[in-house]
């Protein structure tokens, strides 16, 4: 017997942090609650509002590409284990311009860039190239943003 409902547990977990729908699904069958109390307690958190994949899917997008500044395919792959939907990851990566997409990655670079300037410019691009691709930068991007230094 359980000392914990399934709804009350699946609160609990989003009171750490907020989830998908997938998550929270794969969460409560490890704790192994029935399948059936695992639906009620997700359709109920849905009624209440308190999972919401795609508002979950925007705040994810934004706060990755701006306050974590991650690129477009790091944000994809990370959306992928996290359980979005394909649909609601190119909904809301499309919206994420090239643009915009440069503006971190070239924040991104200017940041670390003064604690290499002590080192050699090939080493410089090495690591410059390292970065924004563990980032998940386009290689477009990348190389732009190479290109720039080297001018600059």
């Amino acid at each position: 017997m359980k000392s914990m409902s399934a709804f009350d547990y699946a609160v609990k977990l989003l009171g750490y942090r907020a989830r998908t729908e997938k998550e929270l699904r794969e969460r409560l069958r490890d704790k192994s609650y029935e399948p059936e109390a695992v639906e009620k307690a997700l359709q109920r958190l849905a009624a209440v509002g308190l999972i919401d994949d795609d508002k979950f899917a925007e705040s994810f997008v934004h706060s990755r590409l701006s306050i974590m500044r991650r690129g477009k395919y790091r944000i994809c792959l990370e959306m992928k284990r996290r359980g979005f939907s394909r649909e609601l990851t190119e909904k809301w990566t499309s919206q994420i311009s090239a643009d915009d997409e440069i503006e971190v990655a070239r924040e991104l670079l200017e940041s670390r860039i003064r604690s290499w300037s002590n080192l050699d410019e090939l080493t410089r691009k090495r690591r410059a190239l390292g970065l924004l691709g563990r980032r998940g930068f386009a290689p477009n991007i990348i190389y732009r943003l190479l290109k720039e230094i080297q001018t600059s």
